[in-house]
């Protein structure tokens, strides 16, 4: 089985011991609850970590200051593992006036052969029930690019629409990531051409020309 990527949803098999990270250990009960209603932690990057371990999140719901939760687990302790819901899916749980732009969104994007995946805010909200999204909340979306050539079009529709929320988020090809905004950017010539892009177990400095080489050599 692959190990997870980053902002997969991850089910560890109960019981399964995790280490949390020293600033995190006061949130152990609150962890503990969490797995034990069946719901699961989300996948990070797992740099410096020694083989067959990885790094999981949790932020706990609320919409007071974020509490976020860094922990480690064994690769072997992964029950299953789900990409993040599609934006359609979660749209519906959202107040009645900011469904039909988001629909509309989400249709788009499938149009163009995208499925708009969401993590943040809305995720976690989703997850535990509770309020979670705030006024200053952004919606973030991940999105998997195959084609560098579809890609200008999905950034200009994310450019041009007209959401109820500030849409953030990253475009992954292949093994990096990179924020859709800041890809845009050296695109077009407002931004620099070597942007950040991450990884399941890193970061690095790439510039955009590179990133589809990069994914050829994943592949």
């Amino acid at each position: 089985m692959h190990g997870p990527r980053r902002h997969d949803l991850v089910w560890l098999r109960a019981g399964a011991p995790v280490e949390l990270a020293t600033c995190c250990a006061s949130a152990a009960a609150d962890v503990e609850r969490w797995r034990a209603a069946g719901r699961p932690l989300v996948g990070a990057r797992s740099d410096d970590l020694p083989a067959g371990r990885i790094r999981l999140g949790l932020t706990l719901p609320g919409t007071g200051e974020r509490r976020r939760v860094s922990l480690v687990a064994a690769c072997a302790d992964v029950e299953r593992c789900a990409p993040p819901p599609s934006l359609d899916a979660l749209v519906d749980t959202l107040p009645a006036a900011h469904r039909p732009p988001l629909h509309a969104l989400a249709g788009r994007c499938v149009a163009l052969g995208f499925t708009p995946r969401v993590y943040g805010s809305l995720l976690w909200q989703s997850l535990s029930g509770e309020p979670c999204l705030r006024a200053s909340s952004d919606l973030d979306l991940l999105f998997d690019i195959e084609d560098s050539g579809a890609l200008p079009a999905l950034l200009t529709l994310l450019q041009n629409t007209d959401s109820p929320l500030r849409l953030d988020g990253e475009v992954r090809c292949g093994m990096y990531a990179v924020a859709w905004r800041e890809l845009a950017a050296a695109l077009d010539g407002r931004g620099p051409r070597r942007v950040l892009a991450k990884s399941d177990d890193g970061v690095a400095l790439i510039d955009v020309a590179e990133l589809w080489t990069a994914r050829s050599r994943a592949a």
